[in-house]
């Protein structure tokens, strides 16, 4: 008897350990929490006053927005920007004809 409780406790001791390095790790690394909490632009289209609207279509219709974070758009030059919206639209153009063509996550 006393040596089953021996092992009882050896198992929540570790399953305790267990659970305080998952905290860690998820404290450290962000995940889907912190990628929905990131800002999204479409560096595909400018406003007015220069800067790049939110990310995601409000009509359906119409190009696929390039997507990227804030942080990175501010980073790129005009012309890695042209330069990677113009590789989407030619992956894109490569899929099949029609209406139903599915979106391209290229660089």
């Amino acid at each position: 008897m006393e040596k089953i409780k021996k092992e009882i406790m050896e198992h929540i001791l570790l399953f305790e350990d267990f659970i305080s390095e998952k905290k860690a790790y998820s404290d450290t690394h962000g995940g889907l929490d912190k990628w929905f909490k990131e800002k999204w632009v479409d560096i595909s289209k400018t406003n007015a006053d220069g800067s790049h609207p939110p990310c995601g279509r409000t009509d359906g219709k119409g190009g696929y927005p390039k997507c990227r974070k804030v942080r990175v758009a501010a980073r790129m030059s005009e012309k890695e920007r042209k330069a990677s919206v113009a590789r989407k639209r030619k992956a894109e153009k490569k899929g099949t004809q029609g209406e139903h063509r599915k979106p391209n996550y290229s660089k």
